[in-house]
Formats: structure tokens, C-alpha cells, sequence
């Protein structure tokens, strides 16, 4: 099954598309090329998104390509990884008093760095969400089981967005981060 989908790294597509059989990371990193603990970390978050799955083989750890269905309870499971990955973010978008510079138009270093996990964390449920409304159109999946899950990574996307939204309510740092977005490829739908 090949869906075209918004993938959060540059090696994402590459590595999907080098791993129908099991590999290890240097294998993958060899045929993707780049940094290796760049993939590793793709590879990991791609295992949880259920994109990939993995076998440990004596000290190493293999990597495949999922091609099944995800279930309820791998879904669940995710989520709750997302869940806490979203906890950390909130917390740390709690701890940051700015996130603009003093000058109101550039972002501080630790603004950027939460703004980028916080565009990670969209572009992954986003692909979960592309995922699922694929599997529906071409019926692998049934239409409730694929809303109810849609709209839970629905939810999850606008918790994060209207908390940093709600955060920071200056004018200039709310466009500042819908440029952001709208230059990372990415709309938030802010009200």
C-alpha cells in the first residue's frame, strides 16, 4: 500500500521505500544516506506511528516496513506516546516566557526548538490522519472506527495549538507564529 503523506523528516519517504524486508540501521542508513543518528531517529519515530516495526537480531535491532492495519490497541498505545510527548511540550511552553526575542521579530533559540516539536508532533498525527482516510476510502477500514480516530488526532493536534496560541497572545508573536507554520509548509487554523 503506497499513500503519499506529509512525513516529518527528510529520510521518512527513503526509509519506507528501502525497508520491505528487515534491515538494520546501518544497512537503511547506507541506502538513505545522511546522518545516522538522524535516521535512527526517524526510525524510531516511525516505529511509533506503527509505520515500522522492529525485531531485535543478536545486538542489533531490525527494521520492516508495517504493511498491516493498525489495531485498536496499537493506536491506543501511540496515542499515548503522542500524549506524552504533548505533556513534555506543554510543560516546557509553561516553563518559556517568550518566545520572542526583545526586538518582536525573531524567535529565542529555545522558542524555535519548541516550535519545531511542536511541528513535529502536527506533522506525525498528520500522517496518522492521512493514513487512516486512505485506509477508508479504499475500505480496509471502516468509516466510524476511522472518524473516531481522526478525531482524536484532531483533538490532539488543537490541544497543542491552542495552548501555545493561548500562551502567547501578543499580536506581532501570533503572526510571528503563523508565519512560522506557513513557512514550514503547515496552516494552523487559528481563531
Amino acid at each position: 500500500m503506497c499513500i503519499k503523506s506529509i512525513l516529518t523528516t527528510k529520510y521518512d519517504d527513503l526509509i519506507l521505500k528501502n525497508t520491505p524486508n528487515w534491515r538494520s540501521i546501518s544497512d537503511i542508513t547506507k541506502k538513505v544516506g545522511g546522518d545516522k543518528s538522524a535516521v535512527m531517529k526517524a526510525c524510531e519515530r516511525l516505529v511509533e506511528i506503527d509505520y515500522l516495526q522492529t525485531n531485535p537480531n543478536k545486538n542489533k535491532i531490525m527494521y520492516k516496513r508495517k504493511n498491516e492495519l493498525q489495531d485498536e490497541f496499537n493506536f491506543l498505545i501511540m496515542m499515548d506516546k503522542f500524549e506524552a510527548n504533548q505533556k513534555i511540550e506543554l510543560n516546557r511552553l509553561k516553563q518559556i516566557p517568550t518566545l520572542m526575542m526583545t526586538d518582536g521579530k525573531r524567535f529565542r533559540s529555545k522558542g524555535i526548538e519548541l516550535m519545531e516539536n511542536i511541528l513535529e508532533q502536527i506533522d506525525r498525527a498528520s500522517m496518522v490522519k492521512i493514513r487512516l482516510k486512505h485506509q477508508k476510502e479504499i475500505e480496509l477500514i471502516s468509516s466510524n472506527v476511522a472518524n473516531n480516530r481522526i478525531t482524536i488526532l484532531d483533538n490532539y493536534i488543537e490541544k497543542i495549538t491552542i495552548a501555545l496560541m493561548n500562551k502567547h497572545k501578543e499580536e506581532h508573536t501570533i503572526k510571528a507564529i503563523e508565519e512560522y507554520f506557513q513557512n514550514h509548509n503547515k496552516k494552523m487554523d487559528i481563531n
